[in-house]
């Protein structure tokens, strides 16, 4: 048998509490709030730990993603119709209206937050990178000055163009995409 040490603090165990708590008012209540609250939660966890590695696999990954929302959401149901049968925090919920007994809503699934917010991280890696200085680096570790220092400032105040600007076209990529929702009625 494989003998397994896990740490646990008191933190870990307040943060299972209030987990346990959201996910109980989650299926009890199923509301929409609940469930943007968790695909949220889904979303910076997957912001934090995926890296696409390059430029060139992102644009690839966002150019498939574009024709494949273009035929599978906009040209037929498919999307639509899994979306909606899901019950699940798999998706943003928007409220159209309150008036009937079960609203409808507008939906918009994490992959379209995550894929793209993969992207918009590796640029903002790119702009750190492009701004190190390698060579001070080196001998801060040769000399045990506390490189951390030195990257932090780095990150920091570095010009971060790439980030910027593909932080531009994802706010106007969403716009784009609100507007077609509107004015298709679709999502």
């Amino acid at each position: 048998m494989i003998g397994l040490e896990v740490a646990v603090t008191i933190f870990d165990l307040f943060c299972l509490l209030i987990s346990c708590i959201q996910m109980g008012l989650y299926i009890y209540y199923k509301n929409w709030v609940y469930n943007n609250c968790l695909a949220l939660i889904f979303c910076i966890h997957a912001l934090q730990s995926m890296f696409i590695g390059n430029f060139k696999n992102g644009f690839m990954l966002l150019a498939l993603l574009f024709f494949y929302d273009i035929f599978f959401v906009f040209g037929t149901d498919v999307m639509l119709t899994v979306a909606k049968g899901i019950d699940a925090p798999i998706k943003l919920q928007f409220p159209k209206d309150y008036s009937g007994e079960k609203p409808q809503y507008s939906i918009l699934g994490l992959g379209d937050i995550v894929i793209p917010g993969i992207f918009v991280s590796l640029c903002l890696r790119f702009d750190f990178l492009k701004a190190l200085d390698t060579n001070k680096l080196e001998n801060l570790i040769e000399k045990n000055n506390n490189p951390m220092k030195y990257l932090v400032e780095t990150a920091l105040n570095c010009e971060k163009s790439y980030f910027k600007a593909v932080n531009v076209g994802y706010l106007l990529a969403m716009i784009c995409t609100i507007v077609v929702m509107l004015v298709f009625d679709h999502g």
